[in-house]
């Protein structure tokens, strides 16, 4: 498995993991295009015998990064490949923030194991389920 920047051609597949991750909050090929190449976003893809298997896309303004979305396809996951999409994509000297569904237990172990804390709650942040978003970040 290999970590490298998002070309265009990845998205029709980063498109297809998005959607099978995150149904009703699924970003579009337009979302995933305008960010590459541009200052202040991230987007890296793994990738695993040829096939894209997941992908993070995070923008950094000044001395903070965010985490804007993760996925990994359902069949590669627990392999580390998010840790390693993470470690790619952030600067182990910058703040990290990200928000997760408070029912997404899986990923916000991940995020305790990197180091990421709980700082506050955002009420009925989601829809499709209505659901509240904890806010964390790993403060350096």
């Amino acid at each position: 498995m290999t970590v490298r920047a998002m070309l265009e051609g990845d998205i029709p597949a980063v498109v297809g993991i998005e959607r099978e991750c995150f149904t009703a909050e699924a970003w579009s090929e337009e979302s995933f295009k305008y960010r590459l190449g541009k200052s202040g976003f991230i987007s890296l893809v793994a990738i695993d015998s040829g096939e894209v298997v997941g992908y993070i896309a995070a923008s950094e303004i000044l001395d903070e990064q965010y985490l804007d979305s993760l996925a990994v396809r359902s069949d590669y996951r627990g392999q580390g490949i998010a840790t390693e999409l993470m470690k790619s994509a952030f600067d182990p000297q910058k703040t990290v923030y990200l928000e997760v569904r408070e029912s997404n237990l899986p990923a916000i172990n991940l995020y305790k194991k990197l180091g990421f804390e709980e700082y506050a709650m955002r009420r009925d942040y989601y829809e499709n389920p209505i659901e509240n978003a904890i806010l964390m970040r790993n403060e350096k």
